[in-house]
């Protein structure tokens, strides 16, 4: 399995070092970063050259839902046929990356998306309670 990280900014890259203190080398994990200077096309195209390049299953990880990294990779959907999900954070991305040789189906990225929503916590709440 593939997994593309695409954020606005550096924020997928950074995001995939730190998981990578936690992991070690994350294998078939590709960031991409929308930077202030690119327009949609350039970005576009970015994403484009990338999963040309791709085979087998590909999952992408976005920073926000609507925004242009997450418009350009499920425009690009249709074309390449890969799964794409906003939201993207440190939980989602260890999740991901550790079912990696599990089939990729759309009830394995609903259970994606349900230990992301699970990895949300109000501390201060859980410390109240003890």
């Amino acid at each position: 399995m593939n997994i593309i990280i695409a954020t606005h900014g550096k924020f997928g890259e950074e995001l995939k070092n730190s998981a990578e203190m936690i992991l070690g080398t994350l294998e078939n994990v590709y960031s991409i970063s929308l930077l202030p200077e690119q327009s949609f096309e350039d970005f576009m195209n970015q994403a484009d050259s990338l999963l040309r390049k791709m085979s087998g299953t590909t999952i992408a990880l976005v920073d926000l839902f609507g925004g242009t990294p997450s418009n350009v990779l499920t425009v690009l959907t249709r074309k390449y046929g890969h799964h794409v999900i906003a939201g993207l954070s440190m939980p989602l991305l260890i999740e991901v990356y550790m079912s990696k040789d599990q089939q990729s189906d759309t009830e394995i990225m609903q259970q994606f998306i349900a230990s992301a929503q699970q990895a949300i916590v109000y501390t201060n709440q859980v410390v109240e309670e003890d």
